[in-house]
């Protein structure tokens, strides 16, 4: 179907379109995109290099497990599967060739994480 000239949001960017609650069960649902936002929230700017929550997130996942992940394997998931599906929401900017990611605030997803957060504290 043709979209309608006159139609305001055609050209609104995807982090003005609040978030539904399916797609913020979606971005939750996985250990290591909880991780990065971790990541990002506790940097200024809410914005870091991918290297840093590379690291980050292999820290943050050995500890609970006891385990260090592989390396190149948290970063090529990161890089080809988390970074694309949280930046396909709108939740994050994620620049290739400067290797930075910044975070946009999204108030129902930082409110459900908290919500996760208690569950999986048990």
């Amino acid at each position: 179907m043709p979209s309608d000239e006159n139609d305001p949001d055609d050209d609104q960017p995807l982090r003005d379109i609040p978030l539904s609650l399916d797609a913020i069960l979606d971005i939750l649902a996985s250990e290591r995109r909880r991780a990065l936002l971790e990541y990002l929230w506790g940097k200024p700017d809410n914005s870091g290099s991918f290297e840093e929550a590379t690291k980050y997130t292999i820290t943050k996942i050995g500890r609970k497990r006891g385990v260090q992940p592989n390396h190149d394997d948290i970063q090529v998931d990161l890089q080809h599967h988390q970074l694309p599906k949280m930046a396909d929401a709108g939740v994050i900017d994620y620049d290739v060739r400067s290797q930075t990611i910044r975070y946009h605030e999204t108030e129902r997803l930082e409110e459900a994480y908290e919500k996760v957060q208690e569950l999986t504290d048990d």
